[in-house]
């Protein structure tokens, strides 16, 4: 049967369910493994009040720079945590398993059913709705079984902070904008993305005030410690951002090219910025600072094109860090040569088409 059957994302949400609720009734530690940004903490703070409310302890990781769910350093931290469960959120999925210990992926990025992980429960939309995000499925998986509905303007940041003004239209969003204000959520998605974004990637922060807030407006008034050093890492990553927007692109064809050396990951939003002024091109944003000898590189448009299809067929079988993400939002992180060759490759395809 498909997994792409509402049967079988019932079964992934029950088992998954279960999976939470068994590791809560025993006391057992939970690791609660996430993206950093805006998505992936805000399901990342949704799943930590849920365990513990469960009766679970929790210990918290996301990969540090240059580093995926995969990488096994990454993954040696993570089993020494010493968990008897691994909640994995919002960083993509991959053939596989992540982690030794029992797991559960819940991820809305698209993915091909044959290409899911190999892990105890799966929860997905596999890319199918447009109108989700990792936070808003973890909302939806956890709300019957714990306390989390208080919380609900959480999923409301993870859907604004991937879909934007589009997420107005979600009734976790709207119903958070009633209560909280649209001003004060999007300013907590910024204050949240900047954390991640920063040169010290210091994502742990931006959960931390998620855990400490009672309301978004939180973490741009509030008193706490990690809401004012969130703030002091927003104006950072707002500098850097300003700076890296100044660059010019080259206009190779259909592409347009930025190529930045900041320790920031800022190279998606500058990437959506550029879409604005750039509504014909395809807009690459290629960051060299961010790890060295790699090369971190978003890739948008302001038509609706399948980003990830273009990527793919300039340069085929580039590995699983390359065209992920969505199809409308992808990019990757490859090797200074793999990336060099896919310049040659956009230069190549611009000037074929220029000659015919």
């Amino acid at each position: 049967m498909s997994m792409f059957a509402a049967a079988d994302q019932d079964q992934a949400r029950s088992t998954a369910r279960d999976l939470l609720c068994r590791a809560g009734g025993r006391g057992a530690r939970v690791a609660v493994v996430y993206h950093a940004d805006a998505d992936g903490t805000s399901a990342a703070a949704l799943a930590c009040f849920a365990a513990r409310a469960l009766g679970a302890e929790v210990a918290t990781a996301t990969p540090d720079k240059g580093e995926n769910v995969h990488s096994p350093a990454f993954g040696a931290r993570v089993e020494a945590t010493g968990a008897a469960l691994a909640v994995v959120l919002d960083t993509g999925s991959r053939p596989g398993r992540p982690f030794a210990m029992p797991t559960l992926i819940i991820d809305h990025h698209r993915v091909d059913p044959a290409q899911a992980p190999e892990v105890e429960a799966f929860v997905s939309t596999f890319g199918g709705d447009p109108m989700t995000s990792t936070s808003a499925l973890t909302y939806e998986l956890l709300a019957p079984i714990a306390p989390v509905a208080p919380r609900a303007w959480l999923a409301a940041l993870g859907l604004l902070g991937d879909l934007g003004d589009a997420a107005r239209r979600h009734p976790l969003v709207a119903a958070a904008a009633r209560e909280h204000g649209i001003g004060a959520l999007r300013e907590a998605v910024a204050l949240v993305n900047a954390a991640g974004r920063s040169e010290a990637h210091d994502a742990g922060v931006a959960l931390a005030a998620l855990l400490e807030a009672e309301r978004p407006a939180d973490l741009a008034r509030g008193g706490g410690e990690a809401a004012g050093r969130l703030r002091a890492l927003r104006q950072e990553v707002a500098a850097a951002t300003r700076r890296a927007i100044r660059v010019p692109p080259r206009v190779h064809g259909r592409w347009a090219v930025i190529q930045l050396d900041e320790p920031y990951r800022i190279h998606g939003p500058v990437a959506s910025a550029w879409t604005r002024r750039l509504a014909d091109q395809i807009v690459l944003v290629a960051n060299r600072g961010y790890v060295p000898g790699r090369v971190h590189f978003s890739v948008r448009s302001h038509r609706p094109l399948d980003l990830r299809a273009a990527l793919s067929a300039l340069l085929p079988d580039a590995g699983p860090d390359f065209a992920a993400g969505h199809d409308r939002a992808t990019g990757g992180i490859v090797d200074a040569a793999v990336f060099d060759e896919l310049l040659r490759r956009i230069q190549g395809e611009a000037a074929r088409e220029a000659a015919a």
